[in-house]
């Protein structure tokens, strides 16, 4: 994918920050569900930094990522990583806790690299998952200890590893729970073989989007047919493939188009269509807008 463009006119991480009066010159950031009461951020964007929280109560809040939607209520727990497209699709005012956090946290631990051990801040990832009421207790607690000590330097990057580790074990041990609810028990790693396919597919699509945006080159590459494929799909996240590859680049196209001051024909090479024209058309058929209307809205 083209790279030469500054995509980070518009940083959430850093537009937080500001926002809470937060110092810049610590690498993390607390919320709340006090601190997007004046963000006003209802487009989709590209994040870039890594976020982990825990929602405490709520009956249900569509959390857009990419082209997959999750229902985040009560109990669930989130992660997103940096370079991923997301979107509130409500207004999210459930009681939470958050903490956004760059890899320079941990500079200064000897093995700073685990970040990218952990498949949840990743595409492909399960971002958002139910935990029991333990699971949330658990979660709670060290959220309160960090927010003691959010102004200890050397205990903080200690504490959000900690709440790392503890969502990895979430993730991996028995008794796992998706937003909906259902237990994953009896099943290799709490994944089914249909989500593992749906979860390669959403990692390839976020690698491969700009080149390929075509059925047949996902199912190819993982060795299924495009029917089965969208079968798949249509059962683990509501939609069939092609309908999930053009609203995954509707979402990258928006989240440019609101977030950078790339032209037009920029971002029509940024997301490989072949001219503006065909990036217009395409727009236009899936959200009854132009992308200049889009982004003047």
């Amino acid at each position: 994918m083209q790279k030469k463009f500054n995509l980070t006119s518009f940083n959430l991480y850093e537009f937080l920050k500001h926002q809470n009066a937060h110092s810049f010159n610590v690498p993390f950031f607390l919320a709340d569900r006090h601190t997007y009461k004046n963000a006003h951020v209802n487009f989709p964007f590209r994040t870039f930094s890594f976020g982990l929280g825990i929602t405490y109560t709520g009956e249900g809040d569509v959390f857009k990522i990419g082209s997959t939607d999750y229902l985040v209520t009560a109990g669930c727990l989130t992660t997103v990583g940096p370079g991923m497209v997301c979107q509130w699709t409500g207004n999210y005012t459930a009681e939470h806790d958050t903490v956004y956090f760059t890899e320079e946290l941990f500079e200064g631990m000897k093995n700073n690299a685990f970040l990218h051990s952990l498949p949840f801040f990743f595409h492909g990832g399960r971002h958002v998952i139910r935990l029991s009421d333990d699971q949330t207790r658990k979660m709670a607690s060290l959220f309160a200890l960090l927010k003691e000590l959010k102004d200890d330097k050397s205990a903080v990057p200690g504490m959000v590893h900690a709440l790392l580790m503890l969502a990895e074990s979430f993730h991996t041990g028995p008794g796992s729970q998706m937003p909906d609810g259902s237990n994953r028990n009896g099943v290799s790693n709490g994944i089914s073989n249909k989500e593992k396919i749906a979860q390669s597919f959403r990692k390839l699509v976020a690698e491969h989007f700009p080149e390929h945006k075509e059925v047949a080159f996902y199912a190819t590459a993982l060795h299924i047919t495009p029917k089965y494929l969208s079968e798949v799909l249509q059962a683990e996240l509501g939609k069939p493939a092609k309908a999930f590859i053009d609203e995954y680049v509707v979402m990258e196209a928006k989240s440019l188009l609101k977030q950078t001051a790339l032209s037009i024909q920029e971002i029509c090479y940024w997301l490989g269509f072949e001219d503006a024209s065909h990036f217009n058309k395409s727009f236009k058929k899936l959200t009854n807008m132009t992308p200049t209307e889009y982004r003047k809205s």
